[in-house]
């Protein structure tokens, strides 16, 4: 009887390990490979992926490959021509809430860089006169962040992903450099003062930074520049679409 007991105990222990197995086997690693439209628009194509390691769990890398784009925008009162490019890498451990994977609801930690360049031309009131600027723009960050979103799968192949709330910090440097252009004679100290009072003119309606921009004023090279270090807040929201493998 103790030998039948033991044997029927071993085979419940043999089947439940078995079942634990096939119930594990059961799920599929997948990847989401993504495109964010939007992200054209500030002058990068921006790539992502998703790869889900576990049934609600997933790892996701995002890269944003710059190239060079050119828009009009109101620039200190007149539409001009604004160069920029940007490159971006960011990566994220996501968790969803729902019951299937890679579906639903979801709350994401993420760290992320960030590049931007951007250039253009406008005219500074320098001496009483009108003269041409070449305006050049430099940023790059570091941050962490948290965002909400919301994915779904079409067809369990088609994927949409929504992310609405991402609120961030960053460490952030930028150097914004206008530089007269054409040849001229090093500036006179009125000339000088005109150039300052106009680059924060320029940069007076960039939230966060104009009260905190240092300025320095190269009068030999007929140029002024203003710096930032230091934290700046931002919040991630938009939206990608994706074909799962």
């Amino acid at each position: 009887m103790k030998k039948i007991i033991f044997l029927l105990g071993m085979w419940f222990f043999y089947t439940g390990v078995k079942a634990q197995k096939e119930d594990k086997s059961a799920f599929d690693k997948s990847i989401i490979v993504k495109w964010s439209p939007a992200s054209l628009a500030f002058g990068k194509i921006g790539l992502g992926s998703e790869f889900n390691f576990k049934e609600k769990k997933s790892i996701t890398f995002n890269v944003g490959i710059p190239f060079e784009k050119t828009l009009t925008a109101d620039i200190d009162g007149e539409d001009r021509s604004l160069m920029m490019k940007t490159f971006s890498v960011m990566a994220g451990y996501r968790m969803y809430f729902g019951s299937k994977p890679m579906n639903g609801l979801y709350f994401e930690p993420y760290l992320k860089y960030l590049k931007n360049e951007a250039t253009t031309n406008t005219d500074f009131e320098i001496d009483g006169t009108n003269r041409p600027f070449l305006v050049t723009s430099e940023y790059s960050g570091v941050g962490v962040g948290a965002q909400l979103g919301v994915q779904f799968l079409i067809a369990k192949r088609v994927a949409i992903d929504f992310y609405f709330l991402g609120p961030e910090a960053n460490s952030s440097n930028h150097d914004l450099i206008a530089q007269e252009t054409g040849s001229g004679l090093p500036w006179s100290n009125a000339e000088a003062q005109d150039a300052e009072n106009e680059i924060n003119d320029f940069v007076n309606d960039i939230p966060l930074l104009k009260d905190n921009l240092d300025v320095t004023v190269n009068a030999a090279g007929r140029n002024v520049k203003t710096n930032y270090s230091g934290f700046l807040p931002g919040i991630r929201f938009g939206l990608s679409i994706g074909i799962r493998f």
